[in-house]
């Protein structure tokens, strides 16, 4: 038993934390993987020689391939964390632009210096992201990644409900052709939102989600696509065998719209 425990010791090394407030941020290794915790909630996982290797972040980022990699210019991401997803969409789509809003400054700083995000690919903005995008005046984007999430009791919970002012927010600022993805914890929280999303012209959705986490991926869009384009797209790009094999088996179901 202690040799095991001596194992997961290795395996899980701490590499820095700080404690902020009421707030603990923990980087950590597990294997050639790193890891931000934040309050006990898993924020952020990056490993360079797998990008794709089956974790939720997957299901937030290959999405973006339901339309040609090519007409995805501009991207906005909702929620930083450690940065996992500016790197897994460098490896899919080369953006003229992507903006990443985040309120956590120390989120920033660590993307930056323990996840090596290179500010020259995306600009990180520390803001409340919801009220930045109500005050957003530029143009629509390709792509928006809704990620934002806090945590209670070291449970990761929405801050922002799919209400009908922030999907018309959402809405507003997406191209017709363009691509929502959302990140949902609870089970019901993705089915309240469909009715929400059809009154705003949303005319397709898909769930997506990995056996290993209790998250539930929307996917939404406007203009709907085949069926079998997000496999076509997924073959013709640039990633490995196994990478592309880690996709397909990520569980994907259309939604009633």
């Amino acid at each position: 038993m202690l040799r095991c425990w001596f194992i997961v010791l290795l395996i899980m090394a701490l590499l820095w934390e700080k404690h902020e407030a009421d707030t603990h941020y923990s980087v950590r290794s597990a294997g050639q993987s790193v890891r931000l915790y934040t309050n006990g909630v898993f924020h952020s996982q990056w490993n360079p020689a797998k990008p794709f290797a089956g974790a939720i972040w997957d299901c937030l980022s290959l999405p973006v391939l339901y339309r040609s990699p090519q007409t995805c210019k501009r991207v906005l991401l909702l929620g930083l964390g450690g940065g996992a997803l500016v790197k897994q969409l460098a490896c899919l789509v080369n953006v003229d632009e992507l903006i990443a809003v985040e309120i956590d400054a120390t989120h920033i700083k660590i993307a930056q210096q323990w996840f090596e995000v290179d500010s020259t690919i995306v600009t990180m903005v520390h803001d409340d992201a919801i009220a930045w995008l109500k005050r957003y005046q530029g143009p629509p984007f390709d792509l928006i990644i809704d990620d934002l999430f806090g945590h209670a009791s070291a449970e990761p919970e929405r801050v922002q409900a799919f209400t009908d002012e922030w999907v018309a927010c959402l809405s507003r600022h997406l191209v017709s052709s363009g691509l929502l993805v959302a990140n949902f914890i609870k089970p019901g929280e993705l089915n309240r939102a469909v009715p929400v999303l059809k009154q705003h012209q949303f005319m397709q959705g898909f769930r997506w989600s990995q056996l290993e986490y209790a998250n539930t991926v929307g996917v939404f869009l406007k203009e709907p696509v085949l069926s079998n384009a997000w496999l076509a797209h997924l073959q013709s790009c640039g990633l490995d065998n196994a990478m592309k094999r880690n996709a397909r088996a990520i569980v994907r179901r259309s939604l009633n719209f």
